[in-house]
């Protein structure tokens, strides 16, 4: 979304695999945000929401 003519808000799940601790799914937002800001320097707001990969898992 753009905030203004050069500042744009970035917005995103993230997949990460369900037996990912904590620290590593910090370290993995971090480098993604990380990745974002240099190909896009413009991106100054960054929203990254980390969701379990699902794909293969059976329903309840």
């Amino acid at each position: 979304m753009h905030l203004g003519p050069d500042e744009l808000l970035v917005g995103a799940k993230i997949s990460m695999p369900a037996d990912l601790e904590f620290p590593a799914v910090a370290a993995a937002i971090d480098a993604a945000e990380e990745r974002v800001r240099a190909a896009v320097p413009s991106a100054r707001v960054i929203y990254l929401e980390p969701d379990v990969d699902r794909r293969g898992a059976t329903a309840p």
